[in-house]
Parts: structure tokens; C-alpha cells; sequence
């Protein structure tokens, strides 16, 4: 089991639960997108087994600027996103374009934001995490033009789009224009979404991955599906009020919410397909 998409660093007790998740066999891929998310992320892979969790391809990890960001973000800051990039063999990400913020208009920040950090993918050779929520043909159109301002240099060898939440026209669209470098990580929204559910029938299997996007808004007694604004909260903030750093039956909790709902996404998936 995998987990395609989940915040490590917004979880409460984040090196217990990944050490739990690990332990259950339940590989994930950390993302980061936003300054202070980059540095817990790198201080996590220090504290815990990473190096064998890598090797073992059960921890994989993304760095990036999330759109609702974008406007936020320092130069200083980008240069640091950069330097981690290249200080490790990570994806981009999760990045893209978002209507609820600031900067999404037509040569926006968002777009400015999105297009550096798809030039960063290409010419580092990283897969890249997309977050869009509005118009996917200005995401593919974005890559497009990024990918053909740098001719010399292999295309980004892989597109994931997150939560991903197109119709069939998207989906024909997509693998027209990115054939096998597109992935489609599903969660539990993009089956609550009728044209969405729909069209997964379009997609290669083999292009199919699963995510929970879990983040500090995750309880682990909570029937619901976690994070359903998809907008990780903004705070550094990780033990929640009222709780002990040090209780870890909590960090087993998250875990096992994790793996249940990865395996309710599954049994979605194999109902619709």
C-alpha cells in the first residue's frame, strides 16, 4: 500500500506516525509546499530511518510551492526551494494553479510560480506534484510551453496531477499531450465529483495512484474523509492542543486512519473502473 500524497509535516506527532506507517508497510510520498513545511520535512528525514525507507522506495518526498503561496513566497525563499531540490533526488511539488487565491489570473504570480518550478523538473529530471483547482488546460498549456522553451532537455519524465478532479475531456486531453509521463492520483473527492467518476474508466491502470492528502485537519476518529477543502491549513503547528508530543497512540491512530482510507479509495476505484 501507498500513499501518493500526504502532508507528514502536518500531522500531529509526524515522526511516530511515519514510523508507524513504515512499520505497517504502508509506503508514502511527503509533500512540502511551503517554506517552513521544506525544513520540518528535511529535520523528519534526519530523525527517522529514512535513507533505508528510501532505498526501499517507501518514502519518497516532494518539495514545492503550493499556489495559495505563490503571492506570499520570497525570492530567498525560491533560491532555498531550489538549493533543496538539488540537494536531494526529490520531486516538485505539489504546485500549480488554485481560483481561491491571490495571483491566478492570466500571468499571475501562480502562473509565474508554477512555470519556474516546472523548469526546475525538466531540467533536474524529477517528477512534479499538480495541484489545480480551475482550468487544467492552462496547467497543460504551462508545461507545454515550458517544456518547448528548453528543447534541449528531456521533458519532466513525470506529471502527477493530485486530487485529480477533471472530466473526460481533461482526461483525453492529458495523455494526448503527455501520453505515459501523466499520473492521476485519485482521492476520496474525486469520486464524490459525478463527471470526474464518470471518466476514470479513460485511464490507463497502470497511470492510476491513490492519495488521502492528509494534513493536520486529519482525525483519526473522524467517519469523513480528511481534508476536504484541499487547502493544508496554514500553521507549523504540530501537536494539536491538549495532547502530549510524547503520546503515541495518537501517531498509531493516524496511521491506521491512514491505511483505512487508502483502502476505502481502492474499493471506490474498483467499482467505478
Amino acid at each position: 500500500m501507498f500513499d501518493f500524497h500526504l502532508h507528514l509535516s502536518r500531522l500531529p506527532h509526524s515522526a511516530d506516525v511515519a514510523k508507524a506507517l513504515l512499520q505497517a508497510d504502508c509506503g508514502f510520498n511527503n509533500v512540502a509546499c511551503e517554506p517552513w513545511e521544506w525544513e520540518k520535512s528535511m529535520e523528519l528525514m534526519k530523525i527517522t530511518d529514512v535513507q533505508h525507507a528510501q532505498s526501499a522506495t517507501k518514502w519518497t518526498q516532494a518539495f514545492g510551492v503550493h499556489p495559495m503561496a505563490a503571492a506570499q513566497v520570497s525570492e530567498s525563499e525560491m533560491n532555498r526551494l531550489e538549493q533543496i531540490l538539488r540537494s536531494g533526488d526529490y520531486a516538485v511539488g505539489e504546485c500549480g494553479l488554485d481560483k481561491r487565491f491571490e495571483g491566478y489570473e492570466s500571468a499571475g504570480v501562480q502562473e509565474l510560480i508554477f512555470k519556474r518550478q516546472v523548469k526546475w523538473a525538466q531540467e533536474l529530471n524529477r517528477p512534479i506534484q499538480v495541484h489545480c483547482v480551475g482550468d487544467y488546460s492552462r496547467i497543460l498549456k504551462m508545461i507545454a510551453d515550458v517544456e518547448c522553451c528548453q528543447r534541449e532537455t528531456a521533458p519532466v519524465p513525470q506529471v502527477i496531477f493530485h486530487r485529480f478532479g477533471g472530466d473526460a475531456g481533461i482526461i483525453k486531453a492529458t495523455l494526448q499531450q503527455l501520453g505515459t509521463r501523466a499520473l492521476f492520483s485519485l482521492h476520496a473527492d474525486s469520486f464524490r465529483k459525478k463527471s470526474t467518476a464518470a471518466a476514470m474508466g479513460l485511464i490507463p491502470r497502470e497511470q492510476v495512484r491513490f492519495e488521502t492528502d492528509a494534513d493536520e485537519s486529519f482525525s483519526p476518529n473522524d467517519a469523513n474523509t480528511p481534508n476536504g477543502a484541499d487547502v493544508p491549513p496554514r500553521n507549523g503547528t504540530d501537536t494539536p492542543k491538549g495532547e502530549s508530543a510524547s503520546d503515541c497512540s495518537t501517531s498509531a491512530a493516524v496511521a491506521s486512519r491512514i491505511q483505512e482510507c487508502l483502502e476505502r479509495i481502492h474499493g471506490q476505484f474498483s467499482q467505478v473502473y
